[in-house]
């Protein structure tokens, strides 16, 4: 039987007619040339059969090489449409490799919310992605719910909502953990109502633009919204998975028992056939999620400013040093402290020697924060030999931004000018652990928590980035200078130090998490 061509976009048919070709008769092919990117040149592609099993259709916009089904059906046509949009408007391998060191989310969690994406902007531009299904999202959901694997679950939620292959993954889940499709089912709704809310910003399907000299800009580009969304996915994942509801009577909710479709999301009572909450009220109710959104939609991804750091001249010497010093102990051959038996509780009667591990502190020096020399000086007086370094960015890009004012004993005279925005917290914190005097030296982050990326604007995804890696890390954060050195004094004295978190960071984590951070927050008196 004869037909038209064997060359497609997304099904669709373009070229000659190959009526006596028998070798294209019946195939349809992507045609990728005829997309146009102002971010890449343009090219030949090379585009490859391949099944319509999922793992087999992929697309390298570096390499412009495709793989898509040529067959007819309907599950071709969209994975042709699929691939094609990827295409179109997925970052290229650099560019990809930009985000994932960006450290805002996950490459894993990208990667889904970019199916995601992409799956909604072929629903948008006319494909039926109902149609788009493979068969094994069944068995994939009752492998995840049998193997507990909330991480996966999550993933395979946000990567298959919208598409034919949701109802069947959550029909697996539910037939192992009634809960967990239950919460699947939402998060699912819920991915849906925040792509479409990225959409109405009109920058979801755009490429980067090329910048004068040649280079581009990623985050003006519509990935910026998978990578925000995709920060919410790993809060997700990272949370533990939820537990079977309690029922009035209060026992647990019924579980299925796995035969046939008695576990299926469109069966169970409160699901439409959609396999969407009827209700959202009643639904929500016990939802350990609920609370957890992703940040709000802007015109462009927050982004720091590039650290410039100058080491400035430190003519004068603290009194602290990493010299060796004696300090009490509880163990020893001589009690040269004899007098600690009834001043110590702990009966540090006996010497030994230590060496000064200096210290890392790394200090907000925006408009919002104030400090001394001799605030600076103190310092270094509880954590001899520490390196202190301010940082304050102007938003040139080319002006210096992060100042080492004191290191191995010696200060400054007088501080550099100081005061304007935030700009590099995190690639600041980031210096302090890479250039710590030592693995064991203490490092301590002084800072309001008003962190503010290149365009001086404060940012939740921004605060809960910088404060997941000092908390990562150990930084002991402090809301002022003088909190610093109280800290430092513990710790001179054979204490612990703790954080006293700022009230900003405090507000961001609940906002991100739904809970109180642990740990003592900042009161007003401590900002005096």
């Amino acid at each position: 039987m004869s037909g038209p061509t064997g060359t497609t976009l997304g099904g669709k048919s373009f070229g000659r007619d190959n009526k006596g070709d028998k070798s294209v008769r019946g195939k349809h092919r992507p045609i990728p040339t005829l997309l146009g990117r102002d971010d890449m040149p343009n090219g030949r592609w090379e585009v490859r059969d391949c099944q319509a099993v999922r793992g087999e259709p992929k697309t390298s916009v570096t390499e412009k090489i495709m793989f898509a089904p040529s067959h007819g059906d309907d599950v071709a046509r969209t994975i042709r449409a699929h691939e094609m949009m990827h295409a179109k408007v997925s970052p290229d391998e650099s560019q990809w490799r930009e985000w994932v060191k960006r450290e805002f989310a996950s490459a894993t969690a990208m990667t889904v919310t970019e199916e995601l994406r992409v799956n909604y902007l072929c629903s948008k531009a006319g494909f039926d992605m109902t149609k788009l299904e493979d068969g094994s999202e069944l068995s994939a959901g009752e492998r995840l719910a049998q193997t507990n694997d909330w991480a996966g679950a999550v993933a395979t939620c946000i990567a298959t909502a919208g598409t034919g292959g949701h109802k069947p993954f959550l029909n697996g889940i539910r037939r192992h953990n009634r809960a967990w499709g239950d919460h699947l089912l939402a998060l699912g709704k819920r991915a849906l109502k925040e792509i479409k809310k990225a959409d109405r910003q009109g920058d979801l399907s755009d490429t980067p633009r090329p910048m004068s000299d040649g280079s581009v800009d990623i985050t003006e580009s519509g990935f910026h919204h998978t990578e925000r969304i995709a920060e919410w996915v790993d809060r997700l994942a990272s949370f533990p998975p939820p537990t079977e509801r309690k029922n009035k009577s209060g026992s647990g909710a019924s579980k299925s028992s796995g035969k046939g479709n008695e576990g299926d999301a469109s069966k169970e009572k409160g699901h439409n056939n959609e396999g969407e909450y009827n209700g959202e009220k009643g639904d929500k109710e016990g939802d350990p999620y609920k609370g957890l959104t992703p940040s709000d939609p802007s015109s462009r991804a927050p982004k720091w400013g590039n650290l410039i750091v100058v080491k400035c001249n430190m003519p004068r010497i603290s009194k602290g040093n990493l010299g060796k010093k004696r300090i009490a102990t509880n163990m020893g051959r001589r009690p040269r402290r004899i007098t600690r038996l009834l001043t110590d509780p702990a009966k540090r009667v006996f010497d030994r020697t230590t060496k000064g591990t200096g210290g890392m502190v790394i200090i907000d020096a925006s408009g919002s924060m104030s400090f001394t020399e001799e605030q600076i000086s103190a310092i270094l007086e509880n954590s001899p030999g520490a390196t202190v370094a301010i940082y304050s960015d102007r938003g040139r890009g080319t002006l210096p931004n992060m100042w080492v004012v004191a290191e191995r004993g010696r200060m400054v005279e007088k501080l550099p000018e100081y005061g304007w925005g935030n700009g590099v917290d995190f690639p600041a914190i980031q210096w302090g652990v890479k250039n710590r005097p030592q693995a064991n030296s203490p490092l301590v982050w002084v800072t309001d928590g008003g962190v503010c990326g290149v365009s001086d604007s404060y940012n939740d995804m921004l605060a809960i980035q910088c404060l997941t890696y000092a908390r990562k890390h150990g930084y002991i954060i402090v809301p002022h200078v003088k909190s610093a050195v109280e800290q430092l004094q513990k710790l001179k004295a054979g204490g612990r130090a703790e954080s006293v978190i700022p009230r900003m960071f405090a507000e961001a984590y609940r906002n991100h998490y739904g809970t109180r951070i642990e740990g003592r927050i900042a009161n007003e008196s401590e900002w005096e």
